[in-house]
């Protein structure tokens, strides 16, 4: 019986997670930022506007790693990204967004090439 309860409850909780336009088997894109990850995910919050998004700070990871939201203009999820410390100033920034969304790759890329090297 106590089976059946945990399962009914497991069940129900995985149930509730929105996982926006991203899916259950996203593409990853690995980007290497020049710049502290503060500067970093600045830079990144600006090129997101720029292209008609924004980021959303989600929960963090353990490891210090900083999750974000990548929302489009009805507040979508379409991107998660995950930015973490890389070496002393680098930052390396994972992005999840689903395989058959070629605009949104497209504008990941865009934001990667505006913060590679934000100096």
């Amino acid at each position: 019986m106590k089976k059946i309860a945990m399962v009914l409850t497991a069940l129900a909780l995985c149930g509730c997670v929105d996982m926006g336009r991203v899916g259950m088997h996203p593409k990853v894109k690995t980007a290497y930022l020049n710049a502290h990850r503060h500067v970093g995910t600045d830079c990144l919050y600006q090129a997101a506007y720029r292209q008609h998004l924004s980021m959303e700070k989600d929960d963090p990871l353990p490891g210090g790693t900083e999750r974000y939201n990548l929302l489009d203009k009805n507040y979508e999820t379409v991107a998660w990204l995950d930015a973490s410390p890389f070496g002393k100033k680098q930052t390396s920034v994972d992005f999840y967004y689903g395989p058959d969304e070629p605009e949104i790759e497209r504008s990941i890329e865009a934001m990667i090439s505006q913060c590679k090297n934000p100096f």
